[in-house]
């Protein structure tokens, strides 16, 4: 373990996306999280293991701050997906691009002094900004999530005389199921008509809806493959009794071919996969409820032929034969590596390391694709495990940030579940949440397992999360996924027109939007593209949208819905301004806020919070000490540069903690200041002040 008692030299920021200090004091309670038990009592962390986040309390806005120490009206990242003013109302950006921050971050400050950083998976670090400097990706919530060759996909087997049926996945890019597909970076709000009866999303690109957008979160995909299973014929090595099926790859474009093997008398037990049926072994096989090792094949891409890699999991197996359904993962480009910087860094860790599998979004509908999620998600874990621990060993670094996010998908998929009035499942639910913890816990430990006498550690998260009131329904307002035409609609400001068998916003009425999660823009003459408001009645018009905000009443509770709302001035003082927000900032009451986006940071609700965790351990910082200091999500890069002696971003408004420094390493640090050496510590003093 790093050595309290002197300035750090190097330092590890390890983010868990989503994690609640109120979930880990309890499990830690328990003694079911040994590892961030661990990192508490070697440490410093604050009365509720809590800080402050930024508000909205969401992904890109809380890392960019932990990322620069500036808030949002300086940094820009304003949401999940961004605004500019002066840009069509419904077009919004994702918010996980680098091009989008005006503050410099850390990393940035860093290499002004020469010195050397690695980012993994770090959000809003993409494209890179740094010369010399490791990526690794950061355009999403998961390494290289953008950058798979081909869909996770479900083969059906069945024995019948009919065609192969290929069903695409349903595109969903607003953000909700924490995915995000393509290269495209902006998009526009639509709403078609299934989207708007029945919440289908029938169609691709953000959702402007009268419905409930966190609801998408539950609408898993998969490419959908049904094949007939026939007896083996041509083969040039199928096992005696093995039956065939066709296994379309590659988008479609290519074929693999598959066989149902019986090992023992006719008991149909094994699933293999061969490139053709002229090959003389399998590319890779599986029993029920059993992962293959790593498939690798070949894919043409563009007239050239990628290396790739994916497995198979084998979810039903008839024993006679008669049918199968397995899943096959994200296929991994092991060659292009677009989302590696030096490019090179990619194939280095495919190779050194090995492929990492995606975690599966294939169906939650069943103990068994949760099952499938959670395998997935921890070997996703493991992967990044072994290859952080190859960079930090292979490459001279001082300044390591990584970010983890299956906590917070899992908040998404099941916290609304764990309430037993909400599910009759809630206590499988409940140890769902805690497995991702178990997966966290395991994942911290075996980074801490790395401190040195010369290294500090921050483990922090962006924010948490609160299950949903089930005595409550989300209001109609407040989706950061696109745009809700609800609330304000019923008010008047927002107006819709079918067209062409779609509805869409009719700007040509509409005084108003609700877009994302906190903000109301009203469309105004000469600022947006189809404004109606004249500017001169601006101010009016604001102040009678907060009135009938404040006014309005929850239809089934008869509850005020609206917290607070802010104008354009007042909102700066909660860190927000400038051209990425909207007219009117609002937050929701506890009972009615989604998952987290739209409440306050230090909402509780029904045992769950949405503060963002802090816990600092290591070199130049106290060991088992508790401080009562309020810690914001903006003081975590000034501290980090203090403790360091490094230059502080540029753009940074945090303050720096100073009382979690050991006093030996403030002593150092005034020593020199002056240019004389520092005090011996005296045995047994543990740095403590």
């Amino acid at each position: 373990m790093a050595d309290s008692n002197k300035k750090a030299k190097k330092v590890m920021l390890l983010g868990l996306d989503g994690a609640d200090p109120a979930v880990i004091r309890k499990y830690v309670a328990e003694g079911r999280l040994p590892n961030f038990k661990r990192a508490i009592d070697a440490g410093v962390t604050t009365v509720d293991l809590g800080m402050q986040s930024v508000l909205p309390a969401i992904t890109p806005p809380n890392w960019a701050s932990i990322a620069t120490g500036a808030y949002p009206a300086t940094h820009g990242i304003t949401c999940f997906w961004n605004h500019t003013l002066g840009n069509e109302l419904d077009v919004l950006d994702y918010g996980f691009d680098s091009g989008l921050l005006k503050a410099e971050t850390i990393w940035q400050a860093y290499a002004r002094a020469g010195k050397k950083s690695i980012i993994f998976n770090y959000p809003t670090s993409w494209p890179p900004q740094v010369e010399d400097a490791i990526y690794v990706d950061g355009t999403s919530i998961y390494t290289n999530l953008r950058g798979y060759i081909d869909y996770e996909k479900v083969y059906e087997g069945r024995t019948g005389d009919f065609g192969l049926t290929e069903i695409p996945h349903v595109v969903d890019n607003t953000g909700a199921n924490c995915r995000f597909e393509g290269e495209e970076t902006s998009q526009k709000a639509e709403i078609s008509k299934d989207t708007y009866e029945g919440y289908g999303y029938a169609q691709p690109g953000l959702v402007t809806t009268t419905q409930d957008g966190e609801l998408s979160a539950d609408v898993p995909t998969a490419d959908q493959i049904i094949t007939p299973l026939r007896p083996a014929e041509g083969w040039a090595a199928a096992p005696a009794h093995a039956r065939e099926f066709a296994v379309p790859v590659n988008n479609g474009q290519a074929r693999r071919y598959g066989l149902l093997v019986a090992d023992n008398g006719g008991v149909y037990n094994r699933i293999q996969i061969y490139a053709s049926k002229g090959a003389e072994t399998p590319l890779g096989e599986a029993a029920l409820d059993e992962w293959s090792g790593w498939i690798y094949d070949n894919y043409t891409i563009d007239g050239a032929a990628i290396p790739v890699a994916y497995k198979i999991r084998v979810l039903e197996l008839d024993p006679a034969g008669e049918s199968f359904k397995f899943y096959s993962s994200y296929v991994l480009d092991l060659k292009t590596g677009k989302y590696f910087y030096p490019q090179s860094v990619g194939e280095e860790l495919y190779s050194k390391v090995g492929p990492m599998l995606q975690p599966s979004n294939y169906s939650r509908l069943s103990p068994q694709a949760d099952q499938v999620l959670l395998e997935s998600i921890a070997e996703m874990y493991s992967w990044h495990v072994d290859a952080i621990s190859h960079l930090l060993d292979t490459n001279d670094w001082d300044l390591f940030y990584t970010h983890m996010h299956g906590i917070d998908m899992f908040n998404h998929f099941y916290l609304d579940h764990t309430l037993p009035a909400a599910s009759a499942e809630y206590e499988r639910y409940q140890e769902l949440i805690y497995q991702i913890y178990e997966i966290s816990d395991r994942f911290i430990g075996a980074l801490l397992d790395r401190l040195d006498e010369d290294t500090a550690a921050f483990i922090v998260s962006d924010h948490a999360g609160v299950a949903k009131n089930p005595e409550t329904d989300h209001p109609l307002i407040g989706d950061m996924w696109g745009i809700n035409v609800g609330i304000l609609g019923e008010l008047g400001y927002t107006q819709l027109k079918e067209s062409a068998g779609s509805y869409e916003i009719d700007w040509s009425r509409t005084t108003a939007v609700a877009q994302r999660a906190t903000y109301i823009y009203l469309n105004v003459k000469g600022r947006d593209p189809q404004g109606i408001v004249d500017p001169a009645d601006v101010d009016k018009t604001v102040e009678q949208i907060i009135n009938d905000l404040y006014s309005y009443r929850d239809p089934k509770t008869g509850r005020r819905v609206i917290s607070f709302a802010l104008n354009r001035n007042d909102m700066e003082v909660v860190g927000l301004g400038g051209e990425n927000v909207g007219d009117i900032f609002y937050i929701l009451e506890p009972d009615f806020t989604r998952c987290h986006g739209n409440g306050l940071s230090n909402h509780t609700l029904l045992g769950y919070s949405m503060k963002a965790l802090f816990i600092a351990l290591g070199a130049g910082v106290k060991s088992g000490e508790v401080i009562d200091r309020k810690v914001k999500v903006v003081d975590i890069v000034p501290t980090i540069c203090h403790l360091t002696g490094s230059p502080v971003p540029k753009n940074a408004e945090g303050g720096i903690l100073y009382q979690i420094l050991s006093a030996a390493a403030a002593e150092e640090e005034s020593a020199e200041r002056a240019g004389e050496p520092a005090a011996p510590v005296a045995a047994g003093t543990g740095g403590g002040a």
